[in-house]
């Protein structure tokens, strides 16, 4: 389905067509040629307080110099390529690519509110996927939750974990667990989309029934015992997700250079996964 672009209003806050404008309140006021691609943008004149502004003004790639690489980056950076080989593909610097992926994160976000005010599910699998940021001993823990039926994602977060590295190697290492705090957030985000009698499965974690006990008082919690070898496997979907999230996405490959460096970069890198799963246009 086609994007269609958001109603132009005039940029002057003090205006009176700056809320709720009519739709005549511009006229043309010639084009411009932005150095991307060189295609002529119109250019309008508010006929109240003659404040100009172009076609792009009300869109989301607005102020933006190359947004010509917004797909591009957004396709490579879910098919295993890392920050600096995009850079080098796209010819642009590394910054560059950091700030689309933010931006990219940020209407990934918008995409996800509006898809989860539209989902209703009666079955959902949770897990934890481990990973570090710089090093080993500065472990991550992403908790998801999907929709079994789809792999549709519903909710993730990102947890600091205590170090299972002795101190004598990691000096320091960290020894904060904040999967308490993450973990039941990431939970409660569910609610909204579970229908009457929904059924919550994980795996066996100690702390899982606390959990959601907490964040999803009166709804069902199915702990499942994990299992291996060519058997039916009650995890399977969760488990597809995570092998893919490990294959798409350079920074979180089992044996790779290719290293998170904060947690923030995870969680952009993370959402526009999101959106590449539930099918977010993201451009």
């Amino acid at each position: 389905m086609p994007v269609r672009n958001p109603r132009p209003i005039c940029p002057n806050a003090l205006c009176e067509n700056h809320t709720k404008p009519p739709a005549d309140f511009y006229k043309k006021n010639g084009y411009y040629r932005p150095r991307h691609n060189h295609q002529p943008v119109p250019r309008y004149k508010c006929k109240a307080c003659g404040k100009q502004f172009s076609a792009t003004q009300a869109k989301t790639i607005r102020n933006q110099h190359r947004p010509d690489l917004n797909r591009e980056i957004f396709l490579m950076a879910v098919s295993g390529t890392s920050m600096r080989r995009m850079s080098e593909l796209m010819g642009c610097s590394r910054t560059t690519v950091i700030r689309k992926v933010a931006y990219l994160a940020k209407e990934a976000r918008k995409h996800h509110a509006r898809h989860l005010g539209q989902m209703q599910t009666g079955y959902v699998m949770f897990d934890e996927l481990a990973t570090f940021v710089h090093a080993r001993w500065k472990q991550l823990s992403v908790a998801m939750a999907i929709r079994a039926k789809t792999g549709e994602v519903i909710a993730f977060g990102v947890a600091r974990t205590a170090s299972k590295m002795p101190e004598g190697i990691a000096f320091n290492r960290w020894v904060v667990d904040e999967r308490p705090i993450v973990v039941p957030k990431v939970l409660g985000q569910i609610r909204p989309v579970l229908k009457p009698g929904a059924v919550v499965v994980s795996d066996q974690e100690a702390q899982y029934g606390k959990w959601m006990a907490q964040a999803l008082p009166g709804v069902k919690h199915n702990p499942k015992k994990a299992v291996k070898g060519p058997v039916y496997d009650p995890h399977f979907a969760i488990n597809q997700a995570f092998a893919k999230i490990r294959l798409d996405l350079a920074r979180l490959g089992r044996r790779t250079w290719t290293t998170t460096k904060s947690i923030r970069a995870l969680e952009n890198h993370l959402w526009l996964w999101v959106a590449w799963t539930n099918g977010y246009p993201l451009r």
